[in-house]
């Protein structure tokens, strides 16, 4: 399991319950913990196959309102009609993916710009899970690994996450 997952025992159970079945699991981590743009938290997960299955996903970028963040940021996919939640600025998940646009700095290191977090639960294959089910697991990873990474890059600005 990547070093960067939080909750790691929790996280294991939740994927080996809903992750495609695999004899073994492979785990990719990018970790850049630089406290401005470079920011790069990332936890890959492949099947013996050499398959991407599903990843955690947390990175800096330029604020925008969160219209515009969807716009630019949100890959469509085929888990169905995307729904919002009130998490950071704003979540969207569907059954396949849970995105959240956090607030990280109030004037990033280089720019000096206002920056904010992308965090993305990505099940690049479908969850053996019911579509309720999928939708609930990759919001609370999704929330559990934004509250990590919005402390990992040692953001100046609350999360407005829930605790």
């Amino acid at each position: 399991m990547c070093r960067n997952v939080p909750n790691r025992p929790e996280v294991a159970k939740v994927f080996s319950s809903a992750l495609p079945e695999a004899s073994r699991y492979d785990f990719e981590q990018t970790w850049r913990p630089d406290a401005d743009w470079g920011f790069r938290s990332r936890c890959g997960i492949r099947d013996e196959n050499d398959n991407a299955l599903f990843y955690l996903d947390a990175k800096a970028g330029p604020d925008k309102s969160w219209q515009e963040w969807i716009k630019t940021h949100i890959p469509r996919n085929s888990g169905g009609k995307f729904d919002y939640f009130n998490v950071g600025l704003k979540g969207i998940y569907n059954s396949k993916f849970a995105a959240i646009w956090v607030p990280c700095y109030a004037h990033e290191k280089t720019s000096k710009s206002r920056y904010n977090m992308t965090v993305f639960a990505d099940a690049l294959k479908p969850l053996d899970a019911s579509d309720k089910e999928a939708r609930e697991i990759l919001k609370d990873l999704a929330t559990d690994f934004a509250r990590q990474a919005h402390k990992d890059a040692k953001c100046d600005l609350p999360s407005k996450l829930p605790n």
